[in-house]
């Protein structure tokens, strides 16, 4: 029988926190990955802490090598990196805000390389989903998005995010399609994620949710 293992690549104090709470009070024993772990807070509030670069594919992948060793391959994977603007050492905005084509070619190389780490994370979560430990077991996984994919790409200073989140956005889309046949299934995110966790069927792959964690009906 497989045991209940979630791993959250990104457990900040908002999303990440309340998620892990959330999957933790359904019985599940959850790796919080962060780029430096509490580690004593994190053992003392019952997670696995696991030190991880969400900006690297090498990291990540060490990281599920870790936790697959020490408490299984998990059947619940939540990407919830990201690169922000407290990030310097990733985060790059153009010289001239309104002119985009003044960001270097090497930074704009280094936003368009963002999806290697979703895509490195979701190669290990579906090696771990096809263990035997996992068969029968609802398997997840999930990728923190936010409304920049739809919206106009208006604003030169977030060029970097956009592309980011329209990588991984692409990304789910062609992932929920390919491996629906094996029902791997792509304060509110935390409730939201809770339900599409323990859901018999697959939900949308771009699952929009409002304020209140209510399924947002697209048009």
């Amino acid at each position: 029988m497989s045991r209940l293992i979630a791993f959250i690549i990104g457990s900040g104090a908002n999303i990440g926190q309340h998620t892990a709470a959330a999957l933790k009070a359904q019985g599940y024993h959850v790796a919080v990955g962060s780029r430096t772990p509490a580690l004593a807070q994190a053992t003392k509030d019952g997670y696995f802490p696991v030190a991880v670069d969400a900006t690297r594919p090498e990291s990540i992948k060490a990281a599920f090598a870790k936790i697959n060793q020490e408490l299984g391959p998990p059947n619940v994977v939540i990407f919830n990196g990201k690169i922000t603007a407290m990030d310097p050492g990733t985060l790059v905005v153009p010289p001239v805000p309104d002119d985009p084509l003044t960001l270097p070619l090497d930074a704009f190389a280094q936003h368009a390389d963002v999806g290697l780490p979703v895509f490195a994370a979701a190669q290990e979560a579906v090696q771990g989903f096809r263990a035997a430990i996992n068969t029968g077991a609802l398997r997840t996984f999930i990728v923190t998005g936010n409304p920049l994919p739809w919206v106009p790409a208006d604003n030169s200073v977030t060029i970097g995010l956009n592309i980011q989140k329209l990588t991984e956005w692409r990304l789910m889309a062609l992932f929920a399609s390919a491996y629906a046949k094996e029902n791997i299934r792509g304060p509110q995110h935390a409730k939201v994620y809770s339900d599409l966790v323990s859901r018999g069927d697959q939900a949308d792959w771009d699952y929009r949710f409002t304020l209140k964690g209510e399924q947002w009906k697209k048009d």
